[in-house]
């Protein structure tokens, strides 16, 4: 197993700030206090914000076009932005466009605010505009902005950015607090697994001063669908010291959720005998959760909004470029009588339509982990692909998409899911892309596992455990080269994936003949293969699909038909050697069939 240490390259990162770098609004004093930000990850554009400390009272653009305040176009107040600190709400444009247009008027700083709610801040790519802005560029949250802008009918409102330090500062964030180790599972799989969990951080002391008597407290409340809240633990521990630019470790005792389906929110709290100062209490408290569902699988957490697991602007690939496949591992214990339904995952460019896209480049897949030898180490030759799921992007034209695709079994190749044969199957749900473009696959940066693996709550050699695993190689059954791939250990967050389960009851009568029934020949084929589709009636129109053993597809067409019976010839000289798919699909059904091509 190889760390992707340098591999991994990431679009629209959110940059969580350096120990001593704030966001804070100084006045007034209803809304005072530190606010969570972002900026470019590694300040790849933007001021460097740990070298300074910009103060000003805040403005609003206004650049004359609804939305006015979305800094699209040339502000009209311009004259007012002068030395100050600008706000712009996020819109349509790019984040370095924004901010550029705010600097030529003469901006100290900007703020953008992001345009949905419950989601937090977001991280800011350096687009084509980017490069040029020398100025302190944040995302505060949408909240943040309702507040802030409120207030501003009334008052000024004064902020400071950059390099500040409190006496007294401690901290948390996603990556110093534990989390489930799925966001989201079935319930009825979280019971046959019996699983635990430990609350615990890594309390980051960010102040100028040594503290003691650091105490973390946290509580966990279960709402089931349609019903109200209920709190079902409440815990608290200490340690007695922790130094000034240190981490301390505190546990609390396990939890098990046996309470069943719904919403488990966990919230921890640390304070310490001296307290925080007041303007830097906005991190002591952290809250994250987990939800126990009927029928998903997620590694993140769940945007009930939009019912779809939870994206925070992070996007991962291959750095330069690539071939490249982020994995969640999944155990069913309960397997008999259900299927593997769908997935679900979000895919964006580096700008390029997926038009442009090669052929059926992105697509997802089902592997089943058969651990043999019961060492718990993944080997390639342990691998197997039973599912596949091909992804259309209706909108070609489009750089981004949420794509929720049905699982064929692979076996068959035929649509409907893949039927789990039996109970304590271990499965691995892939997004792969193949080609030479940057192609990125969302994440969820805000659900973490570090301190887990860090302190021994999850076992840092059980890669089926971790939140992604990632290759860019592929075995020559075309199974994730695992053996050789990248865990998660130098890039934390979530792969944005969900697994669909669905019941399956096994039919009580024979299942009648298909209506359609497809003969090929010479098989195996050497230069040319002949298809011969008899049906139970006349169809209006045929379509032939070829697709390889990876179910990449390499040919297809269409045509009108009006008959109940097609011969086609097609040439397969040029196809490299091995295992291929020929679907046949018609307005009675579709039907798939095997050939092997040899030279």
């Amino acid at each position: 197993m190889r760390i992707f240490t340098t591999l991994i390259c990431m679009l629209f990162l959110a940059f969580s700030a350096s120990a001593q770098v704030v966001v804070l609004v100084n006045s007034p004093a209803s809304i005072a206090g530190s606010y969570t930000f972002t900026n470019s990850f590694d300040n790849a554009w933007g001021a460097d914000l740990t070298t300074d400390v910009w103060t000003a009272d805040a403005v609003f653009i206004d650049d004359g076009t609804d939305p006015t305040t979305d800094g699209c176009t040339d502000p009209v107040n311009a004259a007012a932005l002068v030395d100050k600190i600008v706000l712009i709400d996020r819109g349509v444009c790019e984040f370095g466009a924004k901010a550029l247009k705010a600097q030529t008027a003469g901006a100290k700083a900007v703020v953008i605010f992001t345009n949905a709610p419950n989601v937090g801040p977001v991280g800011m790519g350096i687009g084509a505009d980017g490069a040029q802005v020398t100025i302190p560029v944040v995302m505060l949250s949408y909240e943040a902005g309702q507040d802030i802008r409120t207030i501003m009918m009334t008052e000024t409102v004064n902020m400071t950015i950059g390099h500040v330090v409190f006496d007294h500062d401690l901290g948390l964030a996603p990556n110093r607090v534990t989390s489930m180790a799925n966001g989201v599972m079935p319930a009825i799989q979280a019971d046959a697994l019996g699983i635990t969990f430990t609350p615990a951080v890594n309390v980051l002391n960010k102040g100028l001063n040594d503290e003691t008597s650091i105490t973390l407290e946290g509580t966990i409340t279960h709402t089931p669908v349609g019903g109200t809240a209920n709190q079902v633990y409440n815990e608290s521990n200490e340690i007695s010291f922790l130094a000034k630019d240190s981490s301390g470790y505190i546990n609390l005792p396990e939890f098990t959720a046996v309470e069943g389906a719904g919403v488990y929110e966990v919230t921890y709290t640390t304070t310490s005998a001296n307290g925080d100062t007041p303007a830097a209490v906005n991190d002591n408290t952290f809250t994250t959760e987990f939800i126990l569902s009927d029928n998903i699988y997620c590694k993140g957490r769940w945007d009930a909004l939009n019912n779809r697991p939870a994206f925070t602007g992070l996007g991962r690939t291959v750095s330069g470029g690539g071939n490249v496949e982020f994995l969640a591992g999944f155990e069913v214990p309960q397997g008999f009588g259900y299927k593997l339904d769908s997935l679900e995952f979000f895919v964006f460019t580096g700008g390029v339509s997926f038009g442009s896209l090669e052929g059926s480049s992105v697509n997802g897949y089902v592997y089943e982990w058969g651990d043999a030898n019961g060492d718990n180490a993944i080997t390639n030759d342990e691998i197997t692909t039973v599912g596949y799921a091909p992804v259309t992007f209706p909108d070609t034209s489009a750089t981004s998409a949420w794509v929720k695709v049905e699982i064929y079994d692979y076996e068959e190749f035929e649509p409907g899911g893949y039927v789990i044969p039996a109970n304590n199957k271990k499965y691995f749900v892939g997004a792969r892309y193949e080609g030479a473009s940057l192609v990125y696959f969302g994440f969820d940066d805000g659900y973490d596992q570090t301190v887990a693996f860090e302190n021994g709550l999850l076992d840092v050699n059980d890669q089926f455990n971790y939140p992604y695993n990632v290759v860019s190689a592929w075995t020559t059954s075309q199974t994730p080269d695992l053996e050789n791939g990248g865990l998660f250990t130098d890039v934390a967050g979530s792969i944005v994936m969900a697994l669909f389960l669905t019941p399956y009851t096994s039919p009580s009568i024979e299942v009648a003949p298909s209506n359609v029934a497809v003969t090929l020949s010479p098989n195996p084929a050497n230069s040319q293969l002949v298809v011969e589709s008899k049906l139970k009636s006349v169809t209006g129109g045929i379509t032939y699909t070829i697709r390889d053993n990876a179910g990449r597809m390499v040919y297809n067409s269409s045509k009108t038909l009006n008959t109940d019976y097609d011969k086609v010839s097609f040439d397969v000289s040029q196809y490299a050697a091995g295992q291929y798919f020929i679907v046949v699909t018609t307005d009675q059904g579709i039907k798939a069939e095997r050939f092997t091509v040899q030279h």
